[in-house]
């Protein structure tokens, strides 16, 4: 969901092996930085599925039911609109350690 909302992968200034990265992101809680510009829907909904604990994530049909139900709500699509322009003028967000 991250890299759907900024259009590009997420990166890390460390060089990590799979196996590492996957340790600090499963012991760690180790995310990528959200910009405070981001729809603050898409975040809170973002930062749900990377919850450490799988039975507090969301399904792929939780996110069908959510979407298609944000795309009926205008004050999600005003806030998605809005948000859209601020985020084209941010700067690449990294994480760093």
């Amino acid at each position: 969901m991250w890299e759907i909302l900024y259009g590009k992968t997420i990166s890390y200034y460390q060089k990590l092996d799979m196996s590492k990265l996957g340790l600090l992101i499963y012991y760690c809680n180790l995310r990528p930085a959200v910009n405070k510009e981001a729809p603050q829907c898409y975040v809170n909904l973002m930062r749900k599925c990377w919850d450490k604990n799988s039975e507090k994530r969301s399904s792929a049909k939780d996110l069908c039911e959510i979407f298609e139900k944000w795309q009926n709500d205008e004050s999600v699509l005003l806030e998605l609109n809005e948000s859209k322009s601020l985020l084209e003028n941010i700067e690449d967000s990294y994480y760093e350690n």
